[in-house]
């Protein structure tokens, strides 16, 4: 059989719950690798002859299982699991390299130094490197995880928590990719079991945090409540709207005010009834100059003081509306912080 009639290019037959060439395409790859197995070379998922990096030296405390056995050296290489203790390197790192106790950890790892500058074979030993390994997974029962992955420390009070001497998971690859088929929960904070929960320290646990931003990000954001943020809007543009039709009342007031005093009469001085009244032809022009000027200071001034209102609500917030206020109508979470 000619390797030009197995359709193995085909991601139909893997892209589908069902399909009629999976099988086939099976039952072909076994044909030619029974005929030519001495010719396959890595294709089909055959044994290749690649040099890799070896899992090496390796402490007392520590087994390893491998998908690969060096050829040069007989250690451990490719893909790995390490049951250990808490470790991020050479044996000397980590809780467990200080001899400590209750620090058990498990290292699972794709890609040995895949991320060096250069390539590395089978010649170069090499330990944990959390730098340079292309995929993994760490979890350790005490440690300091964040220290591990070289991730900035928050200078932001409420996210700035400590991971020294407790429980961790780090996951850590160029693409992580989480698919829930119904739904994807990201949660922080002790659960609800009888009794209450407790940190790996023994402490009680604050109140969970969530963060979200770059490694090299030290300063965060509270998110913002959508919802509460939307009804927060709502009432400033109707309290926006109220004041715009208050100084349009006012206008208008003043309008007629001014068209009042200019047609208003009054007893004159002198002997006898004098009535005197301005004269409607001098009076105009005053009038129309005059109310421009009044209704552009009335109107300043009360934007001063709404501007003025909205600076007092960025100092000190306002707790009856909600600003770092009432629970139900806060505009800025206490769990969910953003990295700017």
């Amino acid at each position: 059989m000619s390797i030009n009639n197995i359709n193995y290019k085909s991601k139909a037959a893997y892209n589908a719950i069902f399909h009629k060439n999976r099988c086939k395409i099976e039952e072909d790859i076994d044909l030619f690798t029974e005929e030519r197995l001495d010719k396959c070379v890595g294709i089909f998922l055959t044994d290749n002859n690649e040099s890799m990096p070896v899992f090496a030296p390796i402490a007392p405390c520590e087994k390893i299982i491998s998908r690969k056995i060096s050829m040069e050296t007989g250690d451990h290489s490719g893909a790995r699991i390490v049951l250990t203790r808490d470790n991020f390197g050479h044996r000397a790192t980590g809780l467990g390299g200080a001899g400590a106790t209750m620090c058990e950890a498990i290292d699972i790892v794709a890609g040995s130094l895949t991320s060096a500058k250069e390539r590395k074979t089978g010649n170069t030993q090499s330990r944990a490197n959390f730098a340079e390994d292309g995929a993994r997974l760490y979890l350790t029962e005490r440690g300091d995880i964040n220290a591990y992955f070289a991730t900035a420390k928050s200078d932001t009070a409420k996210v700035a928590a400590d991971s020294k001497m407790k429980s961790g998971i780090g996951l850590k690859s160029d693409h992580t990719l989480i698919i829930g088929r119904e739904r994807v929960r990201i949660l922080a904070g002790v659960s609800k079991y009888d009794g209450g929960e407790r940190l790996a320290t023994g402490e009680p646990s604050a109140n969970g945090v969530i963060e979200i931003g770059g490694t090299n990000q030290s300063s965060h954001q509270p998110a913002v409540l959508g919802d509460n943020l939307m009804k927060y809007l709502d009432e400033i543009n109707e309290a926006i709207s109220d004041l715009s039709k208050r100084i349009t009342d006012l206008e208008m007031d003043l309008v007629e005010y001014k068209f009042s005093m200019a047609v208003h009469q009054h007893q004159g001085a002198g002997v006898g009834a004098i009535v005197t009244f301005p004269d409607p032809i001098s009076a105009a022009p005053e009038f129309l100059q005059s109310v421009a000027p009044l209704i552009n200071k009335t109107t300043g001034t009360v934007l001063k003081e709404y501007n003025q209102v909205i600076k007092k609500f960025k100092a000190f917030g306002l707790p009856e509306i909600g600003i770092g206020g009432a629970k139900d109508k806060k505009i800025l979470s206490e769990t969910v912080f953003l990295g700017e």
